[in-house]
Formats: C-alpha cells, sequence, structure tokens
C-alpha cells in the first residue's frame, strides 16, 4: 500500500510541475505576441497545441500571430479548427469574430456573414456584425448587398444597409414595395434610413411659397389665359385653404412666385432674399424650373410638393419632393392587388397605349400578376391599325356544327341558343374536296338539307379572367366595353378613372359590367366637406370649381395642417404610414415613399360610383 502511495505521489508533483512548465511556456508565449514578436510566439503557441489546458487558447493565438503577419489563409484555417475541437468553448463568440473579421478583411463576403450572424446568434447582440457590415458591405453596390441578403435574409443589420442601398436608388427607379416590406418586417423607422437629419422645427405661421407659371404680363392675352386657367384654378383654391386653416388657427401665408416657364425666370426667384424664409414649395409644373428648385430643395432642406403630377421622375433624388397623387407605378400596383384578390380565374389580358404612363402602368401591373402566379395570355400595345383586331378576338365567333340530337338537346339549356340554315355553297365544296370535313346534315318539313350550329366564341366563355385596359382612348374603352358586354360572360374589365370624364360611355353599362377603374381624383360629392367647399366656391367665385381648384385647395390644407401639428418637416410623421382622411378627395398614406399611397379604385353599383378598396389603405 505504502508503495502505490508513494507512485501516486511522485506522479502528482511530476504533472504538476509539467502544468507549471506550461503555464511558463504559454506566459511567455504571450510576452512574445504582446511585443508583436509575432513568428517566435507563433512557434511558442504551436508548441502547446496539444496541451489538454493551454491548448484551445494556444491555437487561438496561433491564429492572432497568422493573422498578424497577414497570413490570413493559415489564421481562419486555424480558428476554424478550434471550432470543430472545441464547439463549447466560452471563448467560441471572440473566434467567430475573428473568422468573420478575417473574412470581411480578405472579400469573402458570404463566409464573413456566416461567421457574424453565427456571432450574434451566440451573444444575441448585433453590435459587431453591425461595425463590420458597416465597414465591409455598405460600400459595395446594390446588386452585390441584395445577392448575400439572399443567402442570409436573417440578418438585421444587413437588411439595414439593403434599405438603404434601395432608398438612394432614384425614385422613379426606386422599390418602393420591397423598401416597404424590410420596413415592415424589421420595424426599421425610414426617418433613420436617410441620409440626413430633420431638426423639428415649429412656427406659428408657415410660409408656402407657390412657384408657378402664373404669367402675369400675358394677362391681356386671351389664348395664354385659358391655357393658364389650371395654375389660376390651384391657386384660387390654395387661397381658400389658407382662410380655413387661419379659421381653425393654423394660420399659413400663401407667397406666389411666377417661373414664366423659364429657367432665367426660376433663378431669380430662388435668389430673391425673402425666398429664404419659405417653409414649403408647390410647384414647379415644368422640367427646367424643377430641377433648379429641386438643387434648392436639397441644399436648403426645403419640402416640395407637385400638385398634380404621377410621374416618379419629377421626384429624381430628391428626398424632399414628394407627389399630392400617386405615381403611375403606384397606381398600378394597387390595382393589380385589386384585381389579384378579387379575380380566382388566373387568366388575364392586358391592353395598353403607345405612351410612357400606359406602358409603365401595363408592365407593373404585369409583373404584379405574374408574381402572384397569374398568367397574362395576351399583352399587346393598341394601336391605330391593330384596335379593330385586337377587340376582335374577344368577339371572334365560329359556326359550331350539331346533329339534330346534340341540337335537341342544347336547346334544352337556358342561355343556350341552337340556329338552323340550308348548306352553303361554300359547304358543299368544302366536302367535296376534304373527305375530312363532313357535314351533320338534318332536314327541316320541306325535306331540304340543313345544318343546326350554334355561334361560339373562338375565346371560350369564362376561360379569361380580368382585362385590364390602360387607355386613355375614348373610342377604344367604349368598343372595349361593348366587346366585353357582347360576350356575356364573368370576364371582369378594368381600367381609368379618366374614362368617367369620357363623353360616349355608358355609366349603365360600367354599372352592368362592374367595370372598375383607378380614380385617384374620386371625391365623395355627397360629403358635407365636398358640399360645403362648392357652395362657398359659387358663392364667391360664380362658377362651380374645377378639380384643379380643388387639387389646390386639399394640398395646402392638407400641408398647412400637418406643418402645425408636426413641424415643418412633417414627413416624420408620413413615414409612420399612418392613412389621413382627405378634405375633399380619398386621403393621404406615405410610408416609405414619396408619392401617395392611396388608390382609389371605384366602381358603379345601383348608378352609384363607390369606392370598393378601401380596406386595402384605410387604417
Amino acid at each position: 500500500m505504502k508503495k502505490y502511495l508513494l507512485l501516486s505521489g511522485m506522479l502528482l508533483v511530476c504533472v504538476f510541475a509539467y502544468a507549471q512548465r506550461e503555464q511558463a511556456e504559454y506566459l511567455e508565449a504571450k510576452r512574445l505576441f504582446n511585443n508583436a514578436q509575432y513568428s517566435s510566439a507563433k512557434a511558442a503557441f504551436s508548441a502547446l497545441s496539444q496541451s489538454e489546458v493551454f491548448g484551445r487558447h494556444a491555437s487561438f493565438y496561433f491564429g492572432l500571430c497568422a493573422f498578424q503577419q497577414e497570413d490570413f489563409a493559415v489564421a481562419k484555417d486555424m480558428w476554424r479548427q478550434v471550432l470543430i475541437q472545441f464547439p463549447t468553448w466560452d471563448q467560441k463568440p471572440e473566434v467567430l469574430f475573428w473568422l468573420a473579421y478575417a473574412n470581411f478583411m480578405t472579400g469573402d463576403f458570404s463566409r464573413a456573414l456566416e461567421y457574424s450572424t453565427q456571432l450574434t446568434s451566440e451573444t444575441l447582440n448585433t453590435e459587431d456584425e453591425e461595425r463590420m457590415i458597416a465597414t465591409f458591405i455598405s460600400p459595395l453596390d446594390l446588386a452585390e448587398v441584395d445577392s448575400l441578403f439572399s443567402e442570409y435574409p436573417d440578418s438585421k443589420p444587413l437588411a439595414e444597409v439593403l434599405v438603404k442601398k434601395l432608398n438612394a436608388a432614384t425614385y422613379s427607379e426606386r422599390d418602393i414595395q420591397r423598401i416597404d416590406e424590410l420596413v415592415t418586417e424589421w420595424g426599421f423607422d425610414i426617418n433613420t434610413i436617410a441620409e440626413y437629419e430633420l431638426p423639428l422645427v415649429r412656427k406659428e405661421v408657415y410660409n408656402i411659397a407657390v412657384v408657378m407659371p402664373f404669367l402675369y404680363e400675358s394677362l391681356q392675352n386671351t389664348s395664354l389665359i385659358t391655357q393658364n386657367s389650371l395654375v389660376m384654378d390651384m391657386y384660387q383654391g390654395m387661397l381658400m385653404a389658407a382662410e380655413d386653416l387661419t379659421k381653425r388657427g393654423e394660420p399659413v401665408n400663401i407667397f406666389p412666385y411666377d417661373t414664366k416657364r423659364k429657367a432665367s425666370a426660376t433663378k431669380k426667384i430662388l435668389e430673391n432674399k425673402g425666398f429664404e424664409n419659405t417653409d414649403l414649395i408647390i410647384g414647379p409644373l415644368y422640367p427646367e424650373p424643377n430641377a433648379l428648385v429641386d438643387q434648392y430643395s436639397v441644399a436648403n432642406k426645403i419640402n416640395k410638393f407637385n400638385p398634380i403630377s404621377s410621374n416618379s421622375e419629377v421626384v429624381g433624388d430628391n428626398p424632399f419632393s414628394f407627389l399630392m397623387r400617386p405615381s403611375y407605378e403606384t397606381m398600378a400596383m394597387k390595382c393589380a392587388e385589386f384585381a389579384i384578390a378579387e379575380n380566382k380565374n388566373p387568366y388575364a389580358m392586358i391592353f395598353y397605349e403607345q405612351s410612357a404612363r400606359d406602358s409603365v402602368f401595363a408592365a407593373i401591373y404585369k409583373q404584379q400578376l405574374e408574381e402572384a402566379g397569374f398568367e397574362v395570355v395576351l399583352f399587346r400595345e393598341i394601336t391605330k391599325d391593330n384596335s379593330r383586331q385586337l377587340l376582335d378576338t374577344l368577339w371572334a365567333q365560329y359556326d359550331q356544327y350539331l346533329t339534330q340530337e346534340e341540337a335537341d338537346s342544347i336547346q334544352e339549356i337556358r342561355g343556350r341558343f341552337v340556329k338552323s340554315r340550308r348548306i352553303r355553297r361554300d359547304e358543299m365544296d368544302r366536302m367535296s374536296r376534304n373527305p375530312d370535313f363532313v357535314l351533320p346534315i338534318s332536314y327541316d318539313d320541306d325535306q331540304n338539307r340543313i345544318v343546326y350550329y350554334e355561334k361560339l366564341f373562338r375565346i371560350a366563355p369564362d376561360s379569361i379572367g380580368h382585362i385590364l385596359a390602360a387607355t386613355r382612348s375614348n373610342l377604344f374603352a367604349n368598343n372595349l366595353i361593348s366587346a366585353v358586354e357582347t360576350r356575356g360572360d364573368s370576364i371582369r374589365l378594368y381600367g381609368y378613372g379618366d374614362w368617367l370624364d369620357f363623353t360616349m360611355l355608358s355609366f349603365n353599362q360600367l354599372d352592368r359590367l362592374g367595370v372598375a377603374l383607378s380614380d385617384p381624383d374620386y371625391k365623395d360629392r355627397n360629403s358635407f366637406y365636398y358640399r360645403d367647399f362648392q357652395e362657398r366656391f359659387i358663392a364667391k367665385y360664380k362658377t362651380r370649381p374645377s378639380v384643379n381648384h380643388l387639387r389646390g385647395y386639399e394640398l395646402v390644407y392638407f400641408a398647412g395642417h400637418m406643418m402645425h401639428q408636426y413641424g415643418k418637416y412633417f414627413q416624420t410623421d408620413l413615414r409612420s404610414g399612418v392613412y389621413r382622411k382627405g378634405r375633399i378627395f380619398e386621403g393621404f398614406r406615405y410610408g416609405v415613399a414619396n408619392d401617395n399611397q392611396v388608390v382609389p379604385m371605384v366602381r358603379f353599383k345601383d348608378s352609384k360610383l363607390e369606392v370598393v378598396n378601401r380596406e386595402m389603405y384605410e387604417d
């Protein structure tokens, strides 16, 4: 017994001495590392790599030495071995950090994100991942970031960089739908995504500059006055809005500036000392003045609104530029969203005119349908030469020959109509030339040879779910509606709100067919505010208000109220995406977009025009 006890004691002394020697070697290796003697330190750590006590630490520091010597391949390989050999090591997050950092340094971004996302998962802290992604991923272009995000869709810091890249695109090219999805999914504040900070600026009275082609010096020219009625109508509406805002204790000043449709005149306006006090710009309406005002708007951080355009290119790269109306792209997406929701039949036809507006609308509508699993069986541009042919595709018919037994049977079916006639000479000649062509000949009471037949559409009834007609042609829209009515099946038809102004169009037809129209200018003519405005306007100007009077009124009332509620930079509230009911029109909703996202879809019901998609934009 004493012999074994003595032997055990000797072993403990040896183990203790060996452990002391390993500790001394480890401390010496760390001293070499701290003194930047990386080659010597690496050799010392290598000698300890098999140690049960110091092996994992030595291997980790071996990798750090290689990293400091810019031997990144060796460093990464060593750290990967550490992860494999010691998967539960409490220093695992530090190994993951250096693996991620080394891969970022060497440009292997996919592998780097693999480790940085693991690091976040281990530590439940995104700080290191955010810092590395900001340093190495932010400089990449949109396509590269998007590709990486498709590999790592659960990385919040990567999602934020992607949103910033998407948001930095020119507005007409910006994927608003995708930005909105990412912002909603991750709970981002779009105001912090922007590359600028907005202070809270509150005033007792806000100054609105109306920068438009008033053409004051041409008021004696009748033709110019007629052309300029659009501007004067809007301005009158704006003045009435300012009066109403003052009554409710939210005063605004309206200052008109005449661009004369010229860049030179616009430049003088912007150089005017008093223009510096502007809080909001409405206009301009023409490209050259708009380009100058855009530059001024960005440089001085002044919001600008266009009251009539739906062209997303008007917004451009200016984050302070907004459209009162939805863009053509937004209208197409919202119209498609509505059509997808109410159509179970996945087959559609799309006709569109030769214009930027209509072709963009049709292309985006088609894209939305196809992403939802619909099939566009016909996508055609409407021209003077092919409009008749396109309509013929809908109502073209052929004779379906029937035996007398088939005819008797079909006649019993409600809604089916069988006809009969004598056999034509061309049919007799065809039978004589083609033995495969056989007519089911029958006989009438006088024993004359006849044929029974049914008129059928070449496009089978109910085979097409709906048609979009992106056209402002009175004639084509009217003929298309007639063609759909002639078919008498379940095809739905979608078009523009402009159709309501067509003289040839029958509202009764629209009602019978349930035609749905995308109409951003819809207003409830029975609402209190609409009737009140119209009565006061008629009393003041002795004429009925035009749509431009209403647009001018709506924009100033909305913007003035928002500035008094949320300050000069009221887009900080717009970014919340909250729906705000309009005074005259349906309302406003922006979210991540700079164009209005409210797109009413209207349809006649019992001779009354109604909005049928409010649930898609109201809160």
